[in-house]
């Protein structure tokens, strides 16, 4: 109940955004009513020094959270001047804040009945009495405070809050109109109304609302943030962006409204843009926590590159060693593998489990650059130092099996699954035995664990990948369906079902409705537009099909096989110099990083199309 309180007063009074410092700032109207001057509403007499003393020293203890202490001092000081209605309804108000409900509303009767037209002491009460859930009351209360007063705010925006706690909205709406007939120019009933609709998903009272407040007040930053989310959340980015444009012209450094700027610039992609706005924030200062703000938008666009280009000047010139790791992440992200090393190397050791997994991850990428003797020996030294590190073992298989020691990395993974089974390790294992061609030990493999955890969906995912590589790909088909029978919003089941359709000359419209049911969890997911598109190739329709695959490239990470299909929509629709541009870059990807191949023919035969496309080949 204090604390419900305690937000009620604060959330609702006029000053509250600013915040309360522990010691605020002298508040001359308030000495001046507390020190007595006689006014036509009261005509209370002045108050003696010992009673102004005895207020202060409440006021202090208030301030300090004391409110046993300020609830004594006001007792004093109205022991010399029991009839000043200041200091009676001050006394109600430190009773209100100690929960005492009861008794703050006892002490504002005694006020009233002998001071009526005081307008604090009705505003108390209405607020007292809304808080103790006596509601018809309450509002008797703040409708007289509000004819007191009609130009102040805060009983309009009491009564408004109240109705809302009712659920009724339209009444709520209309106390906020008189107030903002009471006080033209004024933006705060607006604001706060349209700023509680929108945390509530009342999403078009609320723009109305926030448009009212913007248009009173245009540099009402926090209308126009709101504003942006409520255009965001409707899927209408131009329109949230140009908000977030017209905050930043009030408040151009304010760190909030830049970042959230540059995230809707990039969702447009409009990439320039959103470089300007995340290099006018990254400028305000070495905060770490900034640069990974907007690394991590990047990350969010699939601007990698970007991503790794913000972290890496942040390591420069900052201090925080966890920058190493998340650049180190993106650069293994992105394949750039020599510059992934080199800041998992970065990595201090003193940082307990980051430390240990920066070195599993730097012991990874030397080991796809082909330095197998210094990634093993990372390993080992790991495997001494934390062998309970996660994911360790299945890491450590993968460079014995690049380093050319297959019966070692196999043998490893083995012992692995014989001190106890998980799903990473059993897909370790398959994955080895797919990569030796031995699908047959996969599938035995896969089955077996199957068979003992029959719903275990890691496992049945990686069985229907098997059937899948081994040719089988309707038994393939058969294991997603039964994964998407238990989840029918298993994405990534549905759009292995469409692409292994597509590819082996299934059923084209079934396999269109299953991605696009995989689009409607991930609308912005490359692999799933990659699906799309290609599917959409094979129905014959080249235009549509070139044109989502260009969106996928746009979309995600860049993948050689996405190349290879727009590459090959291309050629089909006679843009030969943008299929050899994407032939050519899906060369480049493979020779970077062999592991990423679909099949094991895949560059070859890559190659073998780039020459086609030559112009030499093309006279001859």
């Amino acid at each position: 109940m204090k604390a419900r309180w305690g937000l009620l007063v604060a959330g609702l009074s006029c000053c509250a955004l600013a915040g309360q410092p522990k010691r605020p700032a002298v508040d001359l109207s308030a000495m001046r009513e507390a020190m007595g001057v006689t006014t036509d509403e009261t005509g209370s007499p002045f108050p003696s020094a010992a009673s102004y003393a005895h207020y202060l020293r409440a006021r202090l203890a208030h301030h300090d959270g004391d409110h046993k202490v300020a609830l004594d001092e006001l007792r004093l000081a109205l022991a010399s001047d029991d009839s000043n209605p200041y200091l009676m309804t001050e006394l109600a108000e430190q009773y209100a804040r100690s929960s005492e409900l009861e008794r703050a509303e006892l002490q504002l009767k005694r006020v009233i009945e002998r001071y009526s037209d005081y307008q604090p002491a009705q505003l108390l009460m209405g607020r007292v009495l809304y808080e103790g859930q006596k509601t018809t009351r309450a509002r008797t209360h703040l409708m007289r405070a509000i004819k007191l007063r009609p130009t102040e705010p805060d009983a309009y925006l009491v009564l408004t809050q109240l109705w809302l706690d009712q659920g009724r909205v339209d009444d709520a709406v209309k106390v906020v109109e008189e107030l903002g007939l009471a006080t033209p120019g004024d933006p705060v009933g607006y604001r706060r109304l349209g700023l509680a609709l929108a945390e509530r998903g009342d999403g078009v009272r609320a723009e109305k609302l926030l448009t009212r407040a913007v248009e009173r007040d245009p540099g009402d930053v926090e209308s126009w943030g709101a504003l942006a989310h409520l255009a965001e959340t409707a899927g209408q980015y131009q329109k949230a962006l140009e908000h977030w444009e017209h905050a930043l012209e009030r408040d151009p450094e304010n760190r909030d409204v830049l970042l959230n700027a540059g995230r809707l610039a990039l969702r447009l992609k409009r990439i320039a843009e959103a470089r300007a706005y995340f290099d006018g924030l990254l400028a305000q200062g070495r905060d770490p926590e900034l640069a990974v703000k907007v690394s991590f938008s990047y990350l969010a666009a699939h601007q990698l590159q970007l991503a790794a280009e913000v972290l890496d000047q942040a390591r420069a010139t900052g201090s925080e060693p966890r920058l190493h790791f998340y650049a180190g992440l993106v650069h293994e992200r992105v394949r750039n593998f020599q510059k992934a090393a080199e800041a998992f190397d970065a990595v201090p050791r003193g940082l307990g489990d980051v430390s240990f997994e920066a070195r599993l991850h730097r012991g990874l990428s030397l080991s796809s650059l082909g330095q197998h003797k210094a990634a093993l020996e990372t390993m080992r030294r790991l495997q001494e130092e934390k062998p309970e590190l996660s994911g360790l073992d299945a890491a450590f298989a993968r460079a014995l099996e690049r380093a050319g020691q297959a019966k070692d990395a196999e043998a490893m993974l083995v012992r692995a699954l014989g001190r106890g089974a998980s799903p990473d390790l059993l897909e370790a294992l398959s994955g080895f035995y797919s990569r030796q061609n031995r699908l047959g030990d996969a599938v035995a493999l896969l089955s077996g664990a199957l068979a003992k955890n029959p719903r275990d969906e890691t496992v049945l995912f990686a069985l229907a990948a098997v059937y899948d590589k081994k040719g089988e790909w309707q038994r393939a088909i058969e294991k997603m369906r039964q994964l998407v029978d238990n989840d029918p919003k298993n994405a990534a089941a549905l759009n292995f079902m469409a692409y292994s359709l597509a590819q082996n000359g299934g059923d084209l419209d079934e396999a269109e409705r299953l991605v696009r049911r995989a689009l409607e969890v991930k609308p912005e997911s490359a692999a799933f537009l990659d699906s799309l598109g290609w599917v959409l190739f094979k129905k014959g329709k080249a235009e549509e099909g070139a044109e989502v695959l260009e969106r996928a490239v746009d979309s995600g990470p860049e993948d050689p096989t996405l190349f290879e299909h727009l590459g090959e929509v291309c050629v089909k629709l006679g843009r030969k110099t943008r299929a050899q541009e994407c032939f050519s870059r899906s060369v480049e990807l493979l020779q970077g990083n062999p592991d990423d191949a679909e099949r094991p023919t895949q560059r070859v035969e890559l190659e073998r199309k780039l020459k086609l496309l030559s112009p030499e080949q093309k006279g001859r």
